[in-house]
């Protein structure tokens, strides 16, 4: 059994769990699809028509295989992931996965160009990366079928350790909670001298507030200055390349 975050489990789980609403919307984006390529319209959409031989048609490959984008943006979100091109990605692809694309390509009578990856900001960003990755294909109907997994999977706590950054909402309700908890554990006597007053008074009440600025100040510089960014805004934003 795999230790850590299998981040095709966890993709998997998202999976499951999608709404009946997204379903509907997908369901909509297939019929456009299939509507496109029908033959009275092949003429007035010749340039997609073209160009459908480079991706996978989700009504002959696996069905569990296949997933939308708003499933991988959540578990980009959830995990602090990139889905970038595959020519992101500066190192090796494994010759397992060049192996599966070409059986595709046979299989489907494919010429497979459009692919993408998922995995941390570090795997794109070191020359040698260890961190799990999956190697994905873009299908006819706008999804992604999922062909290869490589690497180790993540740490068990990523979800957790990365739950301030999934967006603006969550890290506001961090701050609140943290500063909820320190102002409670204060004794009474570092916060007034005033012996009339109750645990629950307007003391650790002004103590809240002040720690709350204090918390959001500290907070907010070091976003800046270790150049954190939200899962939500990014989670497909191309890597600032680094100047030799």
């Amino acid at each position: 059994m795999k230790k850590g975050t299998d981040i095709e489990l966890f993709l998997a789980k998202e999976k499951k769990s999608t709404s009946g609403e997204e379903k509907l919307l997908d369901e909509a984006k297939k019929l456009l699809i299939q509507n496109k390529l029908k033959e009275r319209n092949i003429l007035s959409n010749l340039k997609f028509y073209n160009t459908s031989f480079e991706f996978l048609d989700d009504e002959e490959v696996p069905g569990d295989k296949i997933f939308s984008a708003q499933q991988i943006k959540t578990t980009c979100k959830k995990l602090h992931l990139r889905f970038l091109p595959s020519q992101a990605f500066e190192g090796v692809v494994p010759y397992e996965a060049v192996l599966k694309i070409e059986e595709l390509n046979a299989k489907y009578r494919k010429e497979l160009k459009h692919f993408k990856i998922l995995s941390t900001k570090e795997f794109f960003s070191e020359h040698d990366p260890k961190d799990q990755a999956l190697l994905f294909g873009q299908t006819l109907y706008g999804n992604y079928y999922h062909i290869h997994t490589w690497g180790k999977p993540l740490s068990s706590f990523r979800k957790i350790q990365f739950f301030p950054l999934r967006n603006f909402e969550s890290l506001i309700s961090i701050i609140l909670i943290f500063t909820l908890i320190v102002s409670l554990a204060i004794p009474d006597r570092y916060l007034s001298t005033d012996t009339r007053a109750t645990y629950f008074s307007m003391y650790r009440m002004a103590g809240f507030f002040h720690m709350l600025i204090l918390f959001s100040g500290l907070t907010i510089f070091f976003l800046f200055a270790f150049h954190f960014s939200f899962s939500e805004n990014n989670w497909d934003s191309p890597l600032k390349k680094k100047n030799h």
